[in-house]
């Protein structure tokens, strides 16, 4: 006589979404956690967290994001583990952020500068290279945004967020900052052929001290 014996597949951390008990007693307080601590999150970082503006809030959301789905599923994961995860990440995002507000080396360091590709209706190519463009991406990203000639663009940046500011000929100069949080923009000086004893000079004339400005174009 034969016996026939059926092994039973380990389930391993997986839930059985078949078994409401699973759902009710692991997934569901995980859900409200996480979903707690991305509305204490926006809360303290404002509404920027909800459109990032630089390369690091859009990889630290989607980061975050990753976190807390990934252990919403997993029994292997606690609601103290989640939150202490969730919580730790949530917290090197706005501390970067705030000494990316406060300290405009840190900003450089963390989001990079804006490049330059095109100076006075002349393409500087030597910058490509350092935007990690092509020409047919260049192209690409003038007809998306209704540019169709060269010819009409006077001056062009690529954005540390991705994207493009573009001034055409004939049009007035985009507000460029000069002094951000107390500190001068050496970038935006040299952007505007300008010199710092210039800057200096104008301080001069209106009677104001540099860390007393928050903002100067």
């Amino acid at each position: 006589m034969y016996t026939i014996c059926r092994s039973k597949r380990r389930r391993g951390n997986m839930f059985d979404f078949a078994n409401l008990g699973d759902i009710v007693l692991y997934v569901l307080p995980k859900l409200l956690a996480g979903f707690l601590m991305m509305l204490v999150y926006i809360h303290l970082s404002g509404k920027g967290a909800l459109a990032p503006v630089s390369a690091i809030d859009q990889v630290g959301n989607v980061a975050l994001g990753a976190i807390i789905g990934g252990t919403l599923f997993n029994k292997g994961e606690t609601v103290l583990g989640l939150v202490a995860v969730v919580g730790f990440w949530a917290g090197l995002l706005l501390l970067l952020r705030y000494f990316a507000n406060k300290h405009m080396a840190v900003k450089t360091v963390i989001d990079g500068d804006s490049i330059r590709l095109m100076k006075d209706g002349k393409i500087v190519t030597s910058n490509f290279d350092k935007a990690g463009l092509s020409v047919r991406d260049f192209l690409m990203l003038l007809h998306q945004r209704g540019y169709r000639n060269l010819d009409e663009l006077r001056n062009v940046w690529f954005e540390y967020n991705g994207q493009m500011t573009v001034v055409r000929k004939g049009d007035e100069a985009t507000a460029t900052a000069l002094v951000e949080s107390g500190e001068v923009n050496e970038k935006n000086l040299e952007r505007l052929d300008r010199s710092r004893e210039w800057l200096e000079e104008e301080l001069k004339k209106h009677r104001a001290k540099l860390e007393d400005i928050f903002c100067a174009e």
